[in-house]
């Protein structure tokens, strides 16, 4: 962690392998290494820009279910893996607003940028406590809706 951030290295984890392999990392990986796996809080503790990923095909490509893992950082048979590790929601989020090219900058709503943008039905400050796309209700990529749930009376 301290050679990334001397180096000025940017990080990319995959925080929902914790949530769909972790208790066969528990069973396969070293006890003494579990505490290594998927470190998050430590990177940014060190002032190393983190940024999170899917690895799809490999893992899911949901980042709501890879927010909700680096915030319990649990595995699906209820353990936790590196609880120190563990960040907020905010946190969270921020893994998958960082800029695609440029990691160290994290995008922003503002006149002139690409309108990525996700729409949730409901405030952050409630739906920071489930993390759930089922509260996604329209996502726009470059101003274009690539997403939109329909079972609902429009806003």
């Amino acid at each position: 962690v301290a050679q990334c951030a001397q180096l000025g290295l940017a990080v990319v984890s995959q925080p929902h392998f914790i949530a769909e392999r972790g208790d066969q990392y528990l069973r396969d990986v070293e006890p003494a290494q579990h505490a290594h796996l998927y470190r998050l809080a430590a990177f940014l503790r060190a002032g190393v820009t983190l940024a999170g990923g899917s690895d799809a095909p490999y893992g899911s490509c949901d980042p709501w279910a890879a927010m909700r893992a680096a915030v319990a950082r649990k595995t699906s048979g209820g353990q936790i893996i590196g609880a120190d590790e563990a960040l907020t929601p905010e946190q969270a989020l921020d893994l998958f607003l960082r800029h695609p090219t440029e990691l160290a900058q994290t995008r922003t709503i503002a006149v002139g940028a690409p309108a990525d943008v996700v729409l949730l039905d409901r405030p952050w400050q409630q739906a920071r406590n489930s993390l759930s796309a089922d509260h996604v209700r329209m996502t726009m990529i470059d101003g274009l809706i690539r997403h939109q749930r329909v079972d609902q009376t429009p806003f």
